[in-house]
């Protein structure tokens, strides 16, 4: 027994030491700040790509940037998760705001902790945030009237009816103000005469509820739109998906929102007319230029607009990009 004691302290002696040799061999990397970014859905196509962007520039910057909440075994909402990060003292947040008093409250919370605010492709407005990073509401639906117009132009005579998804967890402005912009530019454009522009409220808090949204509007034959307008993408996605499904191609025509695999690959079939990309890695280099510089100034822009463009098969066609179908959130 005392040999078999010995042995085992000696065995067990001897793998502590080889435990401690392996952890002094680790090496680990450092950052000087932390951030962190949430969103409503951080597995959504539109926000990984803004996330890889974050990453890249954080890592140029010496900082380190997560998509907080992503591993976790609860499903925290972003009030919830503000919260959390607010308790751990991160560096800094990237957030995708509203207008709700709560989420004032938190960015409120946040700045008397300390920590700076980033709001990103949507804002709140009356808040403490110190920087907003997105598109300028107006000037995005200037873009979408154009494209409106442009496709009834394109179309035999007649009266044509459009209709605008808007999203009905958002209470800001910004929906107001893009939809006044597009009425106006088809009122430029001289065709208000035979293009009405009418709404939808299409529920955002799951993919399930957007799609069942959609459908509604499907069922409703006789008052299908000649045009849809969808404002994110996960609609454009629906939109699409329910148009081959309820074999209504080539009847309502899709103006969509950002370029995901699958959209691409749906404005080469011609099912989808067009769709209005924002630069997903350019957002999110300027929400982490935006926190760097406060944190090392103390002072930063209030705003940074970010780049759009429009894509279309003609564009697609002579940039030679295609898109396979993926699976979106």
């Amino acid at each position: 027994m005392v040999v078999l004691v010995l042995c085992s302290m000696l065995y067990f002696r001897y793998k502590i030491h080889e435990s401690s040799e392996l952890v002094d061999s680790l090496e680990y990397n450092t950052y000087d700040n932390y951030y962190v970014m949430i969103t409503d859905n951080s597995k959504n196509v539109f926000w990984q790509s803004v996330y890889r962007g974050a990453q890249q520039e954080a890592q140029r910057n010496g900082a380190y940037v997560e998509m907080f909440g992503e591993n976790l075994s609860v499903d925290y909402n972003k009030e919830q998760l503000m919260k959390i990060a607010i308790n751990a003292k991160v560096d800094g947040i990237i957030v995708e705001a509203d207008e709700s008093e709560l989420m004032e409250e938190r960015i409120r919370q946040a700045h008397e902790a300390g920590i700076p605010v980033v709001t990103a492709l949507y804002d709140n407005s009356e808040s403490l945030r110190q920087s907003y990073v997105g598109v300028n509401s107006y000037d995005l639906g200037s873009e979408y009237g154009i494209q409106i117009c442009e496709m009834v132009k394109r179309k035999q005579e007649g009266n044509y009816s459009v209709l605008v998804l808007l999203d009905k967890e958002k209470t800001d402005s910004s929906q107001n103000i893009l939809l006044g912009a597009i009425r106006e530019m088809i009122q430029i454009q001289g065709m208000d005469y035979k293009i009405s522009v009418n709404t939808a409220h299409i529920a955002s808090d799951s993919m399930f509820a957007a799609e069942e949204s959609i459908r509604d509007i499907f069922m409703a034959e006789e008052d299908l739109p000649d045009i849809i307008v969808c404002l994110n993408e996960r609609n454009t996605t629906c939109v699409y998906q329910t148009v081959v499904d309820y074999n209504k191609v080539g009847q309502v025509d899709i103006v969509g929102y950002y370029a995901s695999d699958t959209i691409l690959s749906a404005i080469e079939k011609e099912i989808i007319y067009s769709t209005i990309s924002i630069d997903t890695q350019q957002m999110g280099t300027y929400c982490v230029e935006a926190l760097n510089e406060y944190t090392e100034s103390g002072h930063v822009s209030d705003y940074y607009g970010v780049d759009v463009s429009l894509i279309n098969a003609k564009s697609l066609a002579a940039s030679g990009e295609g898109g396979e179908d993926e699976e979106t959130e």
